[in-house]
């Protein structure tokens, strides 16, 4: 059957290639509707992150005075405050933020906080050694030892030798031996010690925990090799601990004899030379 043919203007009847018609007057207001509708909202967006831009600016300054005058909690709400109006990606911007905050913790003395901060930093930031140290700090001053001795751990593994290892291994042995922990501290300090580290305040701190554990001969060893060091910042004491290890002992010539040292080196004041006078009367 062929075609039916129709007038001008007309498509096919089946449609394969129908042509599009003409919209009426109401049809076109309608759309014009429909577009503004659209380009309103979309305005209304773009006002609206604009508007939570400037606010989250807007708290982060008022956060940084807050610091700078010593609110501190007041910093550290306007700083959460920012945070919340954050999008989940981590940029510059939280980053910043996330550093104030640690700081703002720190200064109001919630030392748990602000190393919990540095933690969420460590992770959306890579694991630098500055937040593992300052996290390990802040875990000693918060008491946190177990935590601590986990992250000093890891940042020996890093850098073993490094000088901000070696003081927070002095910070951690400390608060390890007045938390009557004292052979975990040893064991810290050894382990330093074995690898090559060389200080006489380790040697020194190793040799006091051995004197209150009354380990005479393996204190003394431990001071020896402490003034082998040439560690001038720590060898009055070196000597001094040397001086009572003897006397100890019941060594008062030695004893004697190395208070002698100590008093050419750095003088004798009414205590030393009281102690002094002791050991030759012995």
């Amino acid at each position: 059957m062929g075609y039916q043919k129709y007038g001008k203007g007309r498509g096919r009847r089946d449609g394969a290639g129908q042509r599009g018609r003409i919209c009426t007057a109401a049809e076109m207001k309608a759309v014009r509707r429909i577009i503004i509708l659209c380009l309103f909202a979309a305005l209304m967006v773009t006002g609206g992150c604009s508007d939570r831009e400037k606010e989250k600016q807007e708290l982060r300054l008022q956060g940084i005075e807050q610091l700078d005058a010593g609110n501190y909690e007041a910093a550290i709400e306007a700083f959460e405050g920012a945070l919340s109006l954050s999008s989940k990606v981590v940029g510059e911007f939280e980053l910043d933020i996330l550093k104030y905050r640690a700081e703002a913790e720190y200064k109001a003395g919630d030392y748990g906080a602000a190393a919990y901060t540095y933690g969420v930093l460590m992770q959306v930031d890579q694991e630098r050694n500055e937040y593992r140290t300052r996290i390990c700090r802040l875990q000693i001053l918060a008491g946190q030892l177990d935590d601590a001795v986990e992250e000093y751990k890891k940042l020996y593994e890093a850098a073993p030798k490094d000088g901000e290892t070696t003081q927070i291994l002095l910070s951690l042995g400390q608060a390890l031996t007045d938390q009557d922990r004292a052979d975990q501290a040893i064991e810290l300090y050894q382990q330093a010690v074995n690898d090559g580290m060389e200080n006489g305040e380790i040697y020194n701190r190793m040799a006091v925990c051995q004197l209150e554990a009354g380990d005479l001969d393996l204190a003394i060893q431990y001071l020896e090799q402490g003034v082998e060091t040439g560690d001038q910042s720590v060898m009055a004491s070196l000597f001094l601990n040397q001086a009572a290890a003897y006397e100890r002992k019941l060594d008062f010539q030695k004893a004697l004899s190395i208070l002698q040292q100590y008093a050419a080196a750095y003088g004798a004041d009414e205590e030393i030379q009281k102690e002094i006078d002791f050991l030759k009367s012995r």
